[in-house]
Formats: C-alpha cells, sequence, structure tokens
C-alpha cells in the first residue's frame, strides 16, 4: 500500500492517505478532509516510503 501527504486546499492541513494507486498524476483530489469534516479539494504533496 502507497502512502501519500495531502494538503486539504480548505484548512490547509496536511495529513497521510494510505491508497493502492499513484496520486502524482493528479493535480487535486476530491476526499473527505479529517479535520474539516467534509469532502473538499486536496492536493497530493508527496509519496511517503513505508
Amino acid at each position: 500500500m502507497t502512502k501519500w501527504l495531502l494538503r486539504c486546499k480548505e484548512c490547509k492541513n496536511e495529513w497521510v492517505l494510505p491508497v493502492s494507486f499513484e496520486l502524482n498524476k493528479m493535480k487535486e483530489l476530491y476526499h473527505y478532509c479529517p479535520y474539516c469534516k467534509k469532502n473538499t479539494f486536496h492536493e497530493p504533496i508527496k509519496r511517503l516510503e513505508d
């Protein structure tokens, strides 16, 4: 499983998302933010090593 560091475009908090696909080809991702408690746009910051 690959882990990615994401940044919420609304609250600017960063958090880790474990997924099984590459996010580096995406500019943004619509996903649930654990800090905003709602679906927001996120930008992938970097891939984290396991």
